[in-house]
């Protein structure tokens, strides 16, 4: 390993700051607020004159005109949420694209369609953007491969496939209209993956966090390739312990990123520092000139203070022919003002590591459980190459919860028994809960080709029973 790998691999590697708009990045918050507000002000004049959805969705909260919204706090104080069940009974009483995309149905312009994975159970919405919007959104995409090091030029391997959902198509937008040379391999399975990568070397490669930790786990090579600027992961949650893992695998930075299809862009990065390092995660700046990323109580509605715990609630200053105006994500994740990261800039966001679905805390015996406190623990154990968390309702109706672990190949375990109790002890300390732990073979374990799905909840209440909730 040389001592550029093995700083990336120890997690300590130089920095050099990399600006890709000095204005906007050396401004102080009230230039940014100012800016924000400019822009926001526009959107809710415009939406309000042609979008019968949010004409319809403010007057129901009280809203007989916008003239009164005269400042950012007014806006946060006075527009109502909206959210998915919104969008999916919109498009079901003005099928098939509801009355938000109606003026610009009307209007002429072209524009694309992006749909929802629909794994909520709700239905899967529908969103456009015009060929303006996707200017914004290529904007923004900017900053993540300027801040990564990226060059117009630069060579990239695209791992997502090509579908009617975003993921794939947008990371794709940004990275050609930065000026890479992007190959979109996500149609191939990871063995021609792999090949493929061999054979062109690329600088970047644009997945999911999970899809980087399966290419590493089948690759016969380590690291699995050479030469690589950055890897670009995201679009799902993740531990910090995870990113580190991968990290060291691939002996490259990987960057972190939050977006959406409602927003139809990742609008969230981490910068040179890249995702942090124990007891002091990176953070995820989001790009204020263009998103106004709100981080809410969502039992009071007010904003938290840096450092604490809400849910993301969304407006993209740029979509006015499509407008998001407050979406509640249905995420949390921790707040942070700009001035946590040493590298100055005044675009506030959130910490890597922090993102969970509200919908994805688990009730275990009466605890509360995130996903990534296991993640964190189970991949901070250098042995442990994938996990399978299982509930079950046992006999007596009380939760039994048993986590299976797979070993990698190369894991020397002496004692498979006190490795076992091992891992059940610092779960223990860990989540307050005490789960049976379940050693299994190299293979067992299915692999993630997009977001991992590592809890498997098959309890009664879940499966619409009348049992107890223990």
């Amino acid at each position: 390993m040389s001592a550029d790998e093995s700083r990336i691999a120890g997690g300590t590697r130089a920095v050099e700051q990399r600006l890709l708009n000095a204005e906007w990045e050396r401004a102080d918050v009230a230039t940014m607020r100012a800016l924000q507000w400019s822009k926001l002000k526009a959107l809710l004049e415009k939406t309000w004159s042609v979008n019968e959805f949010y004409r319809e969705h403010w007057r129901q909260a009280g809203i007989d005109d916008i003239a009164g919204i005269d400042s950012l706090e007014a806006f946060r104080a006075r527009v109502p949420t909206v959210e998915k069940k919104h969008f999916v009974a919109d498009q079901d009483s003005c099928p098939p694209f509801g009355k938000r995309l109606e003026y610009v149905r009307k209007s002429g312009k072209h524009f694309q369609v992006f749909m929802t994975s629909g794994t909520t159970g709700q239905g899967q919405e529908l969103h456009g953007e015009t060929p303006e919007e996707q200017d914004g959104t290529a904007a923004v995409y900017a900053f993540m491969h300027c801040w990564a090091g990226m060059v117009p030029g630069d060579h990239a391997l695209l791992t997502m496939s090509l579908t009617m959902m975003a993921g794939g198509r947008l990371e794709y937008l940004g990275a050609t209209r930065y000026g890479l040379t992007v190959s979109p391999i996500g149609n191939y399975d990871v063995q021609r993956k792999l090949e493929l990568l061999k054979r062109f070397k690329p600088a970047a490669i644009i997945g999911t966090t999970s899809y980087f930790g399966h290419m590493a786990a089948v690759s016969t090579d380590h690291p699995p390739a050479t030469g690589l600027k950055a890897l670009f992961g995201g679009g799902e949650g993740a531990g910090l312990a995870w990113y580190k893992r991968i990290e060291a695998e691939w002996r490259t930075p990987i960057y972190d990123r939050y977006g959406s299809t409602q927003s139809r862009n990742d609008h969230m990065f981490s910068c040179e520092h890249g995702v942090g390092e124990d007891g002091r995660p990176g953070m995820l700046h989001n790009i204020e000139p263009y998103v106004l990323a709100e981080v809410i109580d969502p039992e009071t509605g007010n904003h938290v203070k840096d450092g604490e715990h809400g849910e993301i609630v969304l407006t993209c200053l740029y979509h006015t022919d499509t407008p998001l105006i407050r979406c509640r994500m249905r995420d949390v994740a921790i707040y942070h003002e700009g001035r946590y990261c040493r590298c100055g800039r005044p675009f506030g966001g959130i910490e890597v590591g922090s993102v969970s679905r509200s919908d994805d805390m688990h009730r275990v015996k009466g605890v509360n459980i995130w996903p990534q406190a296991v993640d964190d623990l189970l991949f901070g154990i250098p042995e442990i190459d994938e996990y399978l968390v299982h509930l079950v309702t046992g006999a007596t109706g009380a939760d039994e919860g048993t986590v299976r672990v797979m070993p990698k190949e190369t894991a020397a375990i002496a004692d498979a028994g006190a490795f076992a109790e091992q891992v059940r002890e610092q779960l223990r300390r860990r989540v307050g809960v005490r789960f049976n732990i379940e050693l299994v073979p190299q293979g067992t374990l299915p692999r993630s080709e997009y977001k991992a799905r590592r809890w498997k909840d098959e309890r009664a209440y879940k499966a619409g029973t009348t049992a107890a909730k223990k």
